[in-house]
């Protein structure tokens, strides 16, 4: 499909399936939970990063939401690949960086080519987050490389990021392990309970056309940072690091959504990330001047923002995606890099930067639609 056609009709699908999950507002006792855990998690992280002085804090706090689960083991899991990831993904990054960062020639293609491999290996393998947070923590430490230049500079830049990861991953876990060990208590109190039903294994595509869609996704990923890249060296483009995770983020897939042709998953993403994301900028901007930088205000509005993203991330309306994007991005308006503020200009940097990099996405998946070196859809049926 022209990944381009069906903007107009995803955007208002989206809208109408936000409306219809708030109109049939339903709390049950595993969403308020979820919701709970969400809150505590990222309170926790922002206070354990304000407390370390943390440069970056809306990385902690979002960390200590993107991890979370609905099961303790999934965030364990979840957790130790975004840890091991980013790591893995800092110390390169920190080598590399500095040697590369004042050569485009070398910068802009390299940046593009881990970007690439990083969507291609997230999508539809084990330990595809790892592969995925590793590949963003390069290009995110790679890129500050070219601006620091030094590598003494590049290292205390990864050391933050990394610590800001570990930060808000350590305190989601703790969330979600106390939780767990409350409600395992409290079930076996009470005789009966049913097990919880397991969930049915969603179908997967071919082999061949699972690698077809791959390789398609890590090419238009590639080439969008890439572009991002140039843009950003030669422009100066502010919030080159939400553009970069906007473009892996919408890039992978579950797996049954993965399909050398139908590209309509990764449209109806971005179409969600763009809607969440303006939906919370909107309402947080229009928040932040009443809370004027005061601590227990502001705590109490990002607590009900995240909460109510929660509840609608977990409905069965069609807005889960929408749900997740407007948590992240209220957290990004309310949480600021080092103190409460109700300076707008930090967010609207960062939401400028979604947009980049949803608008170089669709380009480039306009331009590659009909790659020649994919299969058709009967090609890639066994």
């Amino acid at each position: 499909m022209n990944p381009l056609n069906s903007f107009a009709q995803l955007s208002r699908s989206a809208m109408f399936s936000l409306g219809r999950e708030l109109a049939a507002w339903k709390p049950s006792t595993e969403r308020a939970l979820f919701g709970a855990e969400a809150v505590l998690s990222v309170v926790l992280s922002v206070a354990l990063a304000h407390a370390l002085h943390l440069s970056y804090t809306w990385w902690a706090a979002i960390s200590g939401f993107a991890v979370m689960q609905t099961s303790f083991n999934g965030c364990l899991e979840r957790g130790t690949y975004r840890i091991l990831g980013t790591l893995v993904g800092a110390l390169i990054g920190t080598v590399i960086g500095p040697l590369i960062g004042d050569r485009p020639w070398l910068f802009i293609p390299l940046l593009g080519v881990v970007g690439g491999f990083a969507v291609y290996w997230g999508n539809g393998v084990v330990a595809s987050y790892a592969w995925l947070l590793g590949g963003i923590t390069f290009l995110l430490v790679t890129y500050e490389a070219h601006s620091l230049g030094s590598m003494e500079a590049t290292a205390s830049f990864a050391v933050l990021r990394v610590a800001e990861v570990l930060i808000g991953t350590l305190s989601c876990v703790v969330v979600s392990g106390l939780f767990h060990v409350a409600i395992q208590w409290y079930r076996r109190k009470r005789a009966g309970d049913a097990a919880p039903a397991s969930a049915a294994a969603a179908a997967t595509p071919p082999l061949r056309e699972l690698r077809a869609a791959r390789m398609l996704l890590g090419l238009q990923a590639g080439l969008s940072v890439s572009i991002i890249a140039s843009l950003t060296y030669t422009l100066n483009l502010p919030g080159f690091a939400q553009a970069l995770v906007t473009v892996a983020a919408v890039m992978v897939l579950p797996t049954a959504s993965l399909t050398s042709r139908d590209q309509k998953p990764v449209v109806q993403k971005m179409v969600q990330r763009l809607a969440g994301c303006l939906l919370a900028g909107a309402l947080g901007i229009a928040l932040l001047p009443l809370m004027n930088g005061r601590e227990i205000p502001c705590l109490i509005v990002l607590s009900c923002g995240i909460w109510i993203g929660c509840h609608v991330q977990t409905g069965s309306a069609g807005a889960s995606y929408v749900g997740r994007q407007f948590t992240i991005a209220f957290i990004m308006v309310f949480v600021q890099d080092h103190h409460w503020s109700a300076d707008p200009l930090p967010a609207l940097m960062r939401l400028e930067g979604i947009l980049i990099g949803i608008v170089t996405l669709g380009a480039v998946m306009f331009a590659t639609a009909n790659v020649p070196f994919l299969p058709s859809s009967d090609e890639a049926s066994p």
